[in-house]
Order: C-alpha cells, then structure tokens, then sequence
C-alpha cells in the first residue's frame, strides 16, 4: 500500500520555508513503523520558494 502526505509545518509563521529538522523526525517515525520513504519532492509557490513537501511512503511488502 502506498500513502501521500504533504508537510508544511514551520518553526514559525514568518518562516519562509517548512521545518526539514522536524520533517526529517517524523521520516525517521515513519521508518521505524516500517514504511519505505519512496521520494519526498518539494512544491514550490510561483516565485520559487518551497511552499511544502510531498512525501510518498510505501509498505516494505
């Protein structure tokens, strides 16, 4: 089974970008309920700034 999540949590609301340390905690979580990170690609807004990141987790089935 495959899942599609996007994060945008940031350290505050005036940050530009989302929290990578916290999105890489939470990969981590992830991979240790056994899900398989399969890509994490970043969307951006129409002036180029990463807005989110949507991420695409699989089982290790």
């Amino acid at each position: 089974m495959k899942k599609v999540f996007t994060f945008s949590k940031k350290k505050h609301w005036l940050a530009s970008q989302p929290d990578l340390d916290l999105l890489n905690q939470q990969l981590e979580e992830l991979q240790e309920q056994g899900l398989v990170v399969e890509s994490v690609t970043p969307v951006t807004s129409l002036l180029g700034a990463i807005d989110c990141y949507v991420v695409l987790l699989s089982d290790q089935q």
